[in-house]
């Protein structure tokens, strides 16, 4: 039923379509809030739902069924405002990805490990792990392998102390010796368990018999300056 409240006003019931939808009209050309309405909310799919919600709030602002245009304004304004109609342009926020994990490794400082280093740790953990004819085959088949046992051999006999390193009487001295005797210290060196060539009591062991470090340090360098190693 359509009548007049004490400000002058035309109320009228949801079921009154006519007035209904000319109060809607008229919002939604001459009121700033109707245009922002049809402009970003209108979508013709969600017209129905928009004016259910419309007419039930203005409804609990009016306190009864008997609504008017500025019911409806207000219920159309707090609608937007609320968030409970949507935008029809919403661009959905994409859901941010977690940044990959950098298991790149580095060093007890956080610093990226270089390739050289990288390659180093992985030889250092297989000269721990692997048998001795394991260390053996790679060392004849792997020329970094090979330079890196001979350096870490190197720095270990630098490192630890000799102990007596007097030359026995009738052992070899550190004279040059002849081309045939590197190519013979260079075979059993290689075939020699890296166990038996760091020193002990100032002596390795090398091919079944002891020499003294001194002479095996010795034989090493000329070995390796002549490419033999």
């Amino acid at each position: 039923m359509i009548s007049r409240n004490q400000d002058g006003e035309v109320v009228f019931t949801a079921d009154e379509t006519s007035e209904l939808v000319g109060a809607l009209k008229e919002i939604c050309s001459t009121t700033e809030i109707g245009q922002t309405y049809k402009k970003n909310y209108y979508r013709k799919e969600c017209a129905d739902d928009d004016c259910e919600k419309l007419v039930s709030a203005a409804m609990q602002i009016a306190g009864g069924p008997a609504i008017s245009s500025r019911h409806l304004v207000h219920a159309l304004t707090l609608l937007i405002d609320s968030g409970e109609l949507k935008p029809k342009n919403l661009v959905q926020t994409a859901q941010l990805e977690e940044p990959e994990e950098d298991t790149r490794p580095r060093d007890r400082n956080g610093k990226l490990l270089t390739p050289q280093q990288i390659a180093w740790g992985e030889m250092t953990r297989f000269a721990e792990t692997a048998t001795p004819d394991a260390i053996r085959q790679r060392r004849h088949t792997d020329q970094v392998f090979a330079e890196f046992v001979r350096t870490n051999l190197r720095r270990e006999m630098q490192e630890q102390p000799v102990g007596d390193g007097v030359t026995p009487a009738g052992q070899l001295t550190t004279k040059a010796r002849a081309s045939q005797e590197l190519v013979d210290f260079t075979s059993k060196y290689n075939r020699e368990p890296i166990a038996n060539l760091k020193p002990k009591g100032g002596f390795v062991t090398l091919g079944g018999e002891q020499m003294p470090w001194s002479t095996f340090n010795d034989l090493l360098n000329k070995a390796t300056a002549a490419r033999l190693l």
